[in-house]
């Protein structure tokens, strides 16, 4: 049987497990990125693995089983470097969020999913230097969510996918695509063109944008546009002296370790001055808003030092949820786009390609289907009133 001949749209996480998994199965994968490998929404990501308050069910289930395969993944390569670390996650919230967190934390683990309330004393001992001024409410420890290195990650699967002789062309622009019963062609900016069996969508925040090629109208948050739904903050710091080793959400801040040192930072209720086309300096009011918050979390954690702060976009359609599946009469055009991709991505890529191989759907997807998107816009579906840490 002749092997398929699948283009892959797309060089973010979402499309690289896809092109792996493709690969991996036999298939001639060609990779087309406009930019180069991580250049979107993967390389501005908080990279936080977790089901903690994904909601219906069968997302919690979907983000469950992504969590699991990203261990599996990363056990299957023990002598490479560690894009992933099972640190697990600290919480808690302001005064108004903790009823909120109570009732997820409650509904977690009715579900199974690992969940303990714990006291300020096991806190600061996993954290010496936290304040206990900065503590207030219920506590709660997630112990099998995880913190993902983007760029190693994303190493990993283009190491893996051009094992399997995937082929990528970077800076590489598709000005337009068509479809017919036999094939599907893309015609590139250089003015050559690629044609074969099935491709792949996996722009992320593009998406929509790329879908009009094919006349097809994608509801996608807008993410170029300053709002906490699909922009938000992320600082850099240059490495502190902060024995931080896991995974912290509070109201003050969320902080991560982000390797030799240094930090990363978010503070989701500044998230609506949030702007692509602006984001803040260093020496922003921002950024000092963000160190006083540091300096009422940890007491002698030297001053902080923020390198760099963008603004990550997220590629969220419009309902929240994934949108997996074809989205054209001859079913040659395969759209994979999603907010949580970090989580998702091991998972959704091994699907995805088995769909489009075996050509037989998968039960796991069935809810995520594109066609709920198709034909309207965001306007279409109701904003969310408030965006708690967990819906990432």
């Amino acid at each position: 049987m002749t092997a398929q001949k699948i283009a892959v749209m797309g060089g973010g996480v979402i499309g690289m497990a896809v092109a792996r998994a493709l690969a991996l199965l036999g298939a001639q994968v060609t990779i087309f990125e406009q930019q180069h490998i991580g250049a979107g929404t993967s390389s501005t990501s908080f990279a936080w693995l977790n089901s903690n308050g994904k909601q219906p069910e069968s997302y919690h289930q979907l983000n469950v089983l992504s969590m699991e395969e990203h261990v599996k993944l990363q056990l299957s390569h023990p002598s490479a470097l560690r894009w992933l670390e099972t640190c697990g996650t600290w919480e808690w919230a302001s005064e108004v969020g903790q009823t909120e967190l109570q009732q997820r934390a409650a509904r977690l683990q009715s579900m199974g999913y690992p969940a303990r309330e714990v006291t300020l004393s096991e806190l600061q001992r996993a954290i010496p230097e936290l304040r206990s001024t900065a503590v207030s409410g219920s506590l709660w420890h997630f112990p099998a969510e995880s913190l993902l290195y983007p760029a190693l990650y994303l190493a990993r699967l283009w190491a893996d996918a051009r094992a399997a002789g995937a082929i990528l062309h970077q800076h590489c622009q598709v000005t337009d695509v068509q479809e017919s019963a036999s094939q599907v062609s893309l015609q590139l900016e250089n003015g050559e063109h690629w044609h074969g069996d099935r491709l792949v969508v996996a722009t992320g925040r593009w998406s929509a944008e790329f879908l009009t090629h094919l006349g097809l109208q994608l509801a996608l948050t807008d993410a170029s546009q300053p709002n906490k739904i699909g922009c938000s903050f992320l600082a850099r710091t240059a490495p502190q002296p902060l024995s931080l080793g896991t995974n912290l959400i509070s109201p003050q801040l969320n902080v991560r370790p982000d390797g030799g040192g240094r930090l990363l930072l978010q503070a989701l209720d500044l998230d609506d001055l949030a702007d692509p086309a602006a984001p803040p300096a260093t020496d922003s009011d921002v950024a000092r808003q963000m160190q006083a918050r540091y300096r009422e979390l940890f007491d002698d954690a030297g001053s902080l030092q923020i390198e760099q702060i963008v603004v990550g976009q997220r590629a969220r359609p419009a309902d929240g949820l994934p949108a997996l599946g074809f989205v054209t009469p001859h079913q040659r055009v395969y759209l994979a786009v999603m907010h949580s991709g970090m989580t998702l991505s091991p998972l959704i890529g091994r699907l995805v390609a088995e769909e489009l191989i075996s050509d037989s759907p998968s039960a796991l997807l069935t809810d995520f289907r594109p066609q709920r998107l198709l034909g309207k816009t965001a306007a279409d579906f109701p904003t969310p009133v408030h965006y708690f840490p967990a819906a990432q």
